[in-house]
């Protein structure tokens, strides 16, 4: 009777301990991008370093939050960022303005070289929002570009750039997508006006 009382004592604590904890899914940044072809450039002569995008701090992080309504704000438990956002977004802008050719080199924040121009990246907004109701959902990307000349410290051009984009699920995979979709949007919105100053 002793060693019946003992097995199931095992029994017991052993199945306790097989518990399983829910695997965190990373979610990359990863917006694709058509740019126009390339064009003849007065910017060919110039080089611009990209600062890392000024953002509030849970921006900074993995974690992956979510907005209820107009201002509660929850995190997802089973869902995280593969790289912090301010960090993929400034990323994302080095990818496109190297692509578009229209500068003599496109720089990193952390590269020792110095540069003619700097591109400042203030990211207001990268977030989904929840509707109270749990019913709909969207993901908003809000940037606000400035062009700094490095010798003067001068703001060249400054614009703002928005999109948001409705969730078609509602859960953080929707709204992973249609925060990819509207960077997308921002990023070929910016494409054309870094095109237009140089041309």
């Amino acid at each position: 009777m002793k060693k019946i009382y003992i097995l199931v004592c095992l029994l017991f604590l052993f199945s306790g301990c097989s518990t399983t904890v829910p695997a965190v899914v990373k979610y990359k940044i990863s917006p694709i991008i058509a740019l126009e072809e390339k064009q003849i450039s007065t910017c060919k002569t110039k080089s611009i370093k990209v600062s890392s995008a000024f953002t509030n701090s849970s921006l900074m992080s993995k974690d992956m939050s979510y907005v209820l309504g107009n201002s509660k704000v929850y995190e997802y438990s089973e869902s995280a960022w593969l790289n912090n956002p301010n960090r993929a977004v400034s990323r994302e802008y080095i990818k496109m303005l190297r692509a578009l050719g229209i500068y003599k080199s496109v720089q990193e924040s952390k590269s020792r070289s110095r540069a003619d121009l700097i591109i400042e990246i203030d990211l207001e907004d990268f977030m989904q929002y929840y509707s109270e109701d749990l019913k709909t959902s969207y993901s908003i990307v809000h940037i606000n570009l400035s062009i700094i000349d490095f010798n003067t410290s001068e703001i060249i051009s400054t614009k703002t750039f928005k999109s948001k984009v409705n969730a078609t699920k509602l859960d953080a995979n929707g709204g992973v997508k249609a925060l990819n979709t509207a960077l997308k949007n921002v990023l070929s919105q910016s494409a054309k006006w870094f095109i237009k100053g140089c041309s």
